[in-house]
């Protein structure tokens, strides 16, 4: 469950109208309720935090 949740926002964080986005309202967006508990998985996840994904594509 928490990895369908952390490629959907992965996805958002890729898209054109989600690099315009806050990070905490697309962790909000895929059920995450503490934007540091999301950057934590999504880096444990993908090597790289959320702020750092759509510049490392």
């Amino acid at each position: 469950m928490i990895e369908q949740r952390l490629e959907g926002a992965r996805s958002t964080l890729a898209s054109p109208v989600g690099r315009t986005r806050t990070i905490g309202s697309v962790a909000r967006a895929w059920g995450f309720t503490d934007p540091s508990h999301f950057t934590r998985r999504f880096k444990e996840a993908y090597g790289v935090t959320p702020q750092e994904w759509p510049r490392a594509l």
